[in-house]
C-alpha cells in the first residue's frame, strides 16, 4: 500500500475535476481510496468523490493498494496538485 497527502485543491474547482478524478482512478487495477477528516471513500465512485469534495478539507490523503499503486497515486496527485 502506498499513500500520499495532498494539500487542498482550492487552486482548482474540485467539482469540475470529479469526473476526471474518477475516470483516472478507474484506469488502474489498484484499490484507490481518498481519506478526509477520518472519512474514507472509493476513488472510483463518483458519488463517493462528490461527498468527499463537499468536506472542503485542507488536506486529502490518497491511498492505493495493488499492482499499479505507485502509478495510480502519482496520477491522482497530479490532478489534485
Amino acid at each position: 500500500m502506498i499513500s500520499q497527502n495532498i494539500g487542498s485543491a482550492h487552486k482548482r474547482d474540485i467539482g469540475e475535476m470529479i469526473p476526471h478524478i474518477v475516470q483516472t482512478a478507474c484506469a488502474y487495477k489498484s484499490v484507490i481510496t481518498f481519506e478526509v477528516n477520518d472519512k474514507s471513500v472509493n476513488a472510483k465512485s463518483i458519488m463517493g468523490v462528490m461527498a468527499l469534495a463537499s468536506q472542503n478539507a485542507p488536506k486529502i490523503s490518497v491511498h492505493a493498494d495493488g499492482v499499479d499503486e505507485e502509478e495510480a497515486v502519482k496520477a491522482i496527485a497530479g490532478l489534485l496538485e
